[in-house]
């Protein structure tokens, strides 16, 4: 890449790449104070309290931290020129990872070049001290996973489910059409903004995905992601995406994930560092989770109807080949669904409202029963 002596130079993308390359200035503000948990109620790691005290995202002063993990946190900044809120997610590099400097900036300017209904913009990417990171527009609202852990019974209605993926669908469409996969969908990575518009943020970068590093930690949670990722494949596809969608559909209607954690699959790097050399192989259990064969929605709950059981078994499959191959080819399916075909108006094209939920669904998602 001709400009990536700039990048690693100025710690930014060089002007007209993907953001300003701009400096700080001499805008003040005054000093945060750390918080002891996120706003998505995670504990404050360690990485994510470093950045934030030191505030070492250069031009982008941040006030609050969303979310945070061991390896990645996602902050509220202020963009000083602009005068507005942006989020800000730093990550740590993959350790020991060749390429991984060109394949971040490259990834990084094409999210910058989408211009997609339903996705949050990139806005600016580059490096600061021990992290990569990417600046996105901040989409004021609510987190799918904040939304549902208010939720008492930890479940939506089967029609609130279906017309909240119909939404997830349509947004996976425009993104699909424009050339780009997700790689990276979960309920902690859906903001439902203010009117019900459900908006994706996050987009994989593939080496920050499900594979373990060197020292056996995850660096995503695998409830979500499709066995071909828990095979170690770092191909992003779109049926991975629906996979996706297929096991969020699933978690709306049961409360639990698709292959909860259990003795299988808890505490894989606890038994890692237990064992040692000779102990556990920490992959063992993704390994079989990957091999088997997902429950049915309908056999763990009778009330669902067996038009939704099967849809989400299909977005299921572990044959990725097996699943809906687009997801314009998964909505002219759903449209026939009961539920919604009642409904009329088909499919909305894309850069239209019908990625927004209705009144009475976005109600149900604030209920607390």
């Amino acid at each position: 890449m001709a400009d990536l002596s700039d990048k690693l130079q100025t710690g930014h993308i060089a002007p007209g790449k993907l953001g300003s390359g701009r400096p700080f200035g001499k805008f003040e503000t005054a000093a945060p104070v750390l918080p002891e948990r996120a706003e998505n109620g995670d504990s404050v790691s360690e990485f994510a309290a470093g950045i934030f005290t030191s505030q070492a995202i250069k031009g982008y002063p941040l006030t609050h931290i969303l979310a945070a993990s061991d390896r990645s946190a996602v902050f509220k900044a202020l963009d000083p020129v602009m005068d507005r809120p942006v989020a800000v997610k730093a990550m740590r590099p993959y350790p020991g990872r060749a390429g991984a400097v060109e394949e971040f900036f490259s990834l990084a300017g094409s999210i910058a070049r989408l211009r997609c209904p339903g996705v949050a913009r990139g806005l600016d990417a580059g490096r600061s001290p021990g992290a990569f990171y990417l600046v996105y527009e901040f989409v004021s609202g609510e987190t799918l996973a904040a939304k549902m852990a208010r939720r008492q019974s930890g479940k939506l209605t089967e029609k609130e489910a279906a017309r909240l993926v119909r939404a997830l669908a349509e947004v996976l469409r425009n993104l699909f059409e424009a050339g780009h996969p997700h790689g990276n969908l979960k309920p902690a990575n859906v903001i439902l903004a203010d009117g019900g518009k459900p908006f994706l943020t996050d987009i994989a970068f593939a080496w920050t995905m499900a594979w373990p590093d060197d020292a056996g930690a995850f660096l995503a949670k695998p409830d979500f992601l499709p066995p071909e990722r828990l095979a170690g494949e770092l191909n992003i596809d779109i049926r991975g995406d629906l996979y996706s969608l297929g096991a969020m559909w699933f978690w709306l209607l049961l409360g639990r994930a698709v292959f909860p954690a259990d003795q299988e699959t808890a505490g894989l790097e606890a038994a890692a560092a237990e064992g040692g050399a000779d102990g556990p192989d920490p992959l063992a259990a993704l390994l079989k989770r990957r091999d088997r064969k997902a429950p049915t929605a309908r056999a763990l709950d009778a009330n669902i109807s067996d038009d939704t059981s099967k849809l989400i078994q299909w977005l299921l499959e572990k044959n990725r080949d097996a699943r809906p191959r687009t997801p314009r080819e998964f909505l002219r399916r759903l449209a026939s669904h009961p539920l919604l075909a009642e409904e009329g108006g088909g499919m909305a094209e894309a850069g239209e409202a019908g990625t927004e939920m209705d009144a009475e669904t976005e109600a149900g998602l604030d209920a607390t029963q």
